[in-house]
């Protein structure tokens, strides 16, 4: 007699990677993380003026133009009979204060519609947030063409870029502020600090003074 095999008995075990969470509740725990994680400021970075910036984004063309603008009345107000290095000097003195304290309008691009209803959601001003933005691109360029610039000497463009380092550091922590949900302090008060800052700054710094390595330079 053939002898048949007893009938196989499939196995099932319980999948332990199988969420048995409700969708629903899923979800909502992602969203909420979400919100948790976009109501959190960003970590500074102040190593460029560019930090709290995306890096896919050029600097805006309207960074540009009022840095252009403000450099050039800068310039225009600039004693003529200083010479080319002072002229220099005092043309970004008068840049740098006018980026930081000169009231500017900002407007909503359509590339950034969504982005500004976020913030809205968060209960954050975007204007406010986008001025700061285009405060750092403009200090950005100053940057730019004092690293450029034939007219200074390589103290100068030091001790410029130590000034400009603390101005991104200072417009950093408003952004940090704005985002934390801070009140914003006085605009007035702010203006004549920052005009303050930059003036001793310029002082403290010896910017008229010439460095000796670049005079011994010159000579040579």
């Amino acid at each position: 007699m053939k002898i048949q095999n007893p009938p196989q008995t499939a196995n099932f075990s319980v999948n332990s990677n199988i969420d048995t969470e409700p969708k629903n509740d899923k979800w909502l725990n992602k969203y909420n993380n979400l919100m948790d994680q976009l109501s959190k400021p960003p970590v500074p970075n102040t190593d460029t003026a560019i930090g709290v910036i995306s890096k896919n984004l050029p600097i805006s063309e309207q960074a540009k133009n009022l840095y252009s603008h403000f450099k050039a009345n800068a310039r225009a107000e600039v004693d003529q009979n200083l010479d080319e290095r002072e002229r220099s000097i005092e043309t970004y003195r008068k840049t740098m204060v006018d980026i930081m304290e000169e009231p500017i309008e900002v407007k909503i691009l359509p590339s950034e519609i969504n982005e500004a209803l976020l913030f809205n959601n968060l209960g954050i001003n975007y204007l406010e947030y986008k001025e700061l933005k285009v405060r750092l691109e403009m200090l950005a360029l100053a940057e730019q063409d004092i690293d450029k610039d034939t007219t200074l000497n390589r103290s100068d463009k030091e001790k410029l870029r130590d000034i400009t380092a603390d101005l991104r550091a200072q417009l950093q922590l408003q952004i940090d502020e704005l985002l934390a949900g801070k009140e914003k302090p006085d605009e007035d008060n702010q203006r004549l600090d920052f005009s303050n800052r930059i003036n001793t700054q310029f002082e403290d710094l010896g910017l008229n003074d010439v460095d000796k390595f670049d005079l011994l330079k010159r000579m040579v």
